[in-house]
């Protein structure tokens, strides 16, 4: 199994603790005013006017909602508390900028477009990329492969983000909605499967069975239909089970990547002949 992405970052000597500490104060500090306003305050007093505020009526009531209670000092701030600290400061600095009276307090959009760059350079710095969906932003692990299989052609344009959303850190221990992406990246295979056994029988028939056996696409845990029922999987512990199906997604990764590699060798061979041949190359 791989090491989690905290362990990577510990080792690359990176200061969680120090880049949290630097963005808290900077939204909690009293840095405005003379010293008697912090940037929470000016984002509580425009908040009214947030597209996504849905019906709370203040910053307090929707902190609470959605448990947004971020400390100056938490235990153990570790690589996710310091990203959604990051999501929360990002996506309060859009509403904020969207509102046309944001420089009364004396902050202006030169402040949240150095704001924002600062938190951009804090995400590449661990490792992290930023993907939107309706508006919203969320800061994901960045893997070459989730982000090529993405952007790939195959991929709907509406499941591109759940490509990416996988590796989100509010889905650890989420193995339902993970599932759910799984069973999606499933369906995108079937229709491919021919062309992908023929790339690479061995991955083909592994990922299939992954599918047809983790309780994926059959319910593999209920006693009372004996012929999908796999014992092994019904009495793994579900950490395991998710881990495993960490795994099923990095196979989904790599079959993407092979039919895109097989379609790329056709055209490639064709370069080929045409280099061989002394002959002019027609795409």
């Amino acid at each position: 199994m791989r090491r989690t992405f905290a362990e990577v970052l510990r080792e690359g000597k990176v200061d969680i603790r120090n880049e949290y500490e630097k963005l808290y104060d900077i939204m909690y500090g009293r840095n405005f005013e003379n010293g008697s306003t912090s940037l929470h305050d000016i984002i509580a007093d425009s908040f009214a006017s947030f597209y996504f505020r849905g019906t709370c009526l203040s910053i307090d009531e929707f902190d609470k909602k959605y448990g947004f209670d971020f400390e100056e000092n938490p235990n153990g701030a570790e690589v996710e508390y310091l990203v959604s600290f990051c999501e929360y400061f990002q996506n309060m600095l859009v509403g904020l900028q969207c509102n046309p009276e944001n420089n009364f307090w004396g902050f202006s959009s030169v402040n949240t477009a150095f704001l924002m760059e600062q938190i951009r350079k804090v995400i590449d710095a661990i490792g992290y990329m930023s993907a939107s969906d309706d508006g919203f932003t969320i800061y994901v692990e960045k893997s070459p492969g989730s982000i090529a299989v993405s952007e790939s052609e195959m991929i709907p344009k509406e499941l591109s983000y759940k490509v990416l959303e996988y590796n989100h850190h509010s889905l650890h221990g989420e193995i339902e909605k993970k599932k759910q992406i799984l069973l999606k990246l499933a369906e995108l295979l079937e229709p491919e499967r021919e062309k992908l056994r023929e790339a690479n029988k061995s991955l083909c028939s592994d990922v299939f069975y992954a599918f047809n056996n983790l309780n994926l696409r059959h319910n593999n845990i209920n006693k009372s239909d004996l012929a999908k029922y796999k014992l092994t999987i019904a009495s793994m512990d579900k950490n395991v089970l998710e881990k495993w199906y960490d795994e099923v997604y990095q196979m989904c990764l790599l079959c993407f990547l092979e039919l895109e590699q097989a379609e790329r060798k056709m055209k490639f061979d064709k370069l080929k002949a045409a280099i061989e041949e002394d002959a002019t190359y027609e795409v």
